[in-house]
């Protein structure tokens, strides 16, 4: 069984209070400061390729939605953070990656963003590109 542990520093603007999150996958906690003191930590296992797959879209899921839900969006931040995720997983262009874009639409759902804030964030992620914001509306619309 192959277990990877991916730990994830962030650089984010300060926290004003005190924040904590868990799902089963993923556990943030900031008692003060900013996310970058915040360690995202995901654990997977399994060696299929399709399971990898899944994985990788479920982390940038999960940091798409906690950071959509924790602080104000800074695309340089965020992109630093995607980068990471990315990169660990042997992605090397996210911006054109389908499982990356339709994990942030996943995560953007699941951040309850939605309207005229979705189309915005929508579209700064995806540096206004049809097909990119094609895949991230893709993740949107799943019923994942």
């Amino acid at each position: 069984m192959k277990i990877k542990v991916i730990l994830l520093t962030a650089m984010v603007l300060p926290f004003a209070q005190a924040c904590s999150f868990s799902t089963s996958s993923e556990s943030i906690s900031a008692s003060s400061g900013s996310f970058s003191d915040s360690v995202v930590s995901v654990i997977s296992s399994g060696s299929s390729s399709e399971k990898d797959t899944k994985d990788y879209q479920i982390q940038v899921m999960n940091y798409t939605r906690v950071y959509f839900t924790s602080t104000e969006f800074d695309s340089a931040i965020y992109n630093k953070g995607i980068s990471v995720i990315a990169e660990d997983s042997g992605i090397t262009n996210w911006e054109d990656d389908a499982d990356t874009l339709n994990g942030i639409g996943k995560g953007l759902k699941k951040a309850k963003i939605t309207g005229g804030l979705y189309e915005a964030y929508k579209s700064s992620i995806s540096t206004n590109d049809v097909k990119r914001m094609g895949l991230i509306q893709k993740g949107y619309d799943s019923q994942d």
